[in-house]
C-alpha cells in the first residue's frame, strides 16, 4: 500500500487563498452525526461538519460554485505525483471542531466501493491526522466494516498529520479514517475522489 504525500503541493497564495474561503462565515456546512460515509452501524459515532463540492450521484450531478474553485488543486497534484487523472467522482470539503476526546481515530470506511483513488487536501495545520489501514473493500465488505472494527481488526498502513498545503493520496479501495483535533480550534480538509 503506497501512500504519496506532497508538502506544499499547490502555491502559497492558493494555500492562503483557500484557507481564508473554506475557513470564512460564509462557507455553507451539512452537520452529520457520523461522518464516515457508510451504511454500517458502528458502536461509537463521531460528528463532523461537510460541504458538497461535487458529486455524481446515480444519473445526477451536484455541484457547488466552490468546485471551480477546488478542482485545479487535484490537477496540480495529479501532475507533481504523476497519477492520472480521468473522471472526478467527488469532492468534499470536511471539518472537525476542537475535541478533547481521546481516540485513536473515527470509524474506518470506504468512500466508494469501486476502483478509483483517493486524494486529501490539508487546508490548515491541525492536529488529527488521516490514517490509512492495509484492509481494503475486496478483504472487508462495507456491511462487515464496523463488526471488523468492534474488533479491533482494522491494521494501521500509514498515518498523514494535517499541515496546511500538503496533499496525500491513495488507493481508494482502502479503508481509511479521519481525526478530530484535540488541540486546534478546527480542522478542514478537502477529499477527492477520482478515477
Amino acid at each position: 500500500m503506497k501512500i504519496i504525500e506532497i508538502a506544499n503541493a499547490i502555491p502559497k497564495a492558493y494555500q492562503d487563498q483557500l484557507e481564508s474561503e473554506l475557513g470564512s462565515d460564509r462557507m455553507t456546512w451539512t452537520f452529520h452525526e457520523e461522518i464516515a460515509r457508510s451504511t454500517s452501524k458502528f458502536k461509537e459515532t463521531f460528528s463532523g461538519f461537510s460541504h458538497s463540492a461535487y458529486l455524481i450521484s446515480g444519473d445526477e450531478t451536484e455541484i457547488s460554485p466552490m468546485s471551480s474553485l477546488l478542482l485545479p488543486v487535484l490537477f496540480v497534484y495529479c501532475e507533481k505525483a504523476n497519477i492520472p487523472f480521468n473522471t472526478l467522482l467527488r469532492i468534499r470539503v470536511g471539518l472537525f471542531t476542537k475535541n478533547p476526546t481521546p481516540v485513536d481515530h473515527h470509524n474506518p470506511h470506504v468512500d466508494f466501493s469501486q476502483p478509483h483513488h483517493t486524494a486529501v487536501y490539508y487546508v490548515n495545520d491541525s492536529d488529527g491526522d488521516t490514517v490509512v489501514f492495509n484492509q481494503t473493500f475486496n478483504d472487508v465488505s462495507v456491511e462487515n466494516s464496523a463488526a471488523f472494527a468492534s474488533q479491533d481488526r482494522f491494521t494501521i498502513a500509514g498515518r498523514v498529520a494535517p499541515r496546511k498545503g500538503t496533499m496525500m493520496s491513495f488507493d481508494g479501495a482502502h479503508y481509511h479514517a479521519s481525526m478530530h483535533p484535540m488541540k486546534a480550534a478546527k480542522r478542514i480538509a478537502i477529499t477527492f475522489n477520482f478515477v
